[in-house]
């Protein structure tokens, strides 16, 4: 009787074990699928504008700036980023805003161009067409502007010391990981970026990590060492 009891208290305990050993498995093989099922997210391919490259000229009556640029279409700051085309976007600020202008250029071999367009709120001529002039180092451009014909050469501002958008990005997301942490889950990252190289004697970037609710997370960045000089939470009417 004594060795029945004995053998049913082992066996107890043998079972409770077993049971504990299996629960512990259970939670680990549960906790390993989950992570092992969480989606790697590329956030560079949640761009949906991105401005990569600027040309720049000016003479003593005239200012040139051409962007390359890429842009979803339709554009809307709504979260969701949507297929991008490439854009080559003219922008000639000039003494007085009376008279016609004309604007031709050519790549590879083709030209480019036409009456310029008069922009009331920034109060400048403006052009743009499809085009991916991001690789380029210098842009000539023929200009008309009333009676004066002019030569302009728009030179790039990217130098060797300049980091790319994409490295731009990848420093903001190691210092900001939460942020892009509580936007990602398993079917990948829930808003769309917007990155502008911006250049004021010196180059910078513009990142806004804008959520599905309107929210954005705004980044100045140093185009060359990539340190965040400045951030800013704001809403867009969506």
């Amino acid at each position: 009787m004594k060795n029945f009891q004995a053998k049913k208290t082992v066996f107890s305990r043998l079972t409770k074990l077993v049971g504990q050993i299996l629960a512990t498995l259970f939670v680990l093989f549960f906790s390993f699928s989950c992570v092992s099922c969480k989606k790697t997210v590329e956030y560079f391919d949640y761009v949906s504008e991105l401005r990569s490259n600027i040309f720049i000229c000016e003479t003593e009556t005239l200012s040139l700036r051409v962007y390359a640029v890429r842009k979803e279409s339709p554009y809307a700051t709504d979260g969701i980023p949507k297929e991008s085309v490439p854009r080559a976007e003219v922008r000639l600020v000039a003494p007085s805003f009376d008279k016609t202008c004309q604007l031709s250029f050519s790549i590879h071999g083709k030209t480019y161009g036409g009456e310029m367009s008069f922009d009331n709120v920034k109060t400048e001529y403006y052009y743009a067409c499809t085009l991916d002039i991001s690789a380029l180092r210098e842009i000539v451009c023929k200009i008309e502007y009333g009676d004066t014909a002019v030569e302009m050469t728009a030179k790039s501002v990217l130098t060797e010391r300049t980091i790319p958008a994409k490295t731009a990005l990848k420093n903001i997301y190691h210092e900001e990981k939460a942020l892009f942490d509580s936007l990602t889950d398993r079917y990948g990252f829930a808003g769309e970026i917007h990155i502008r190289l911006l250049y004021e004697d010196a180059p910078y970037y513009y990142v806004g990590v804008i959520d599905r609710s309107g929210n954005i997370n705004a980044f100045l960045v140093n185009a060359e060492t990539g340190k965040i000089l400045a951030k800013r939470q704001s809403q867009t009417n969506i």
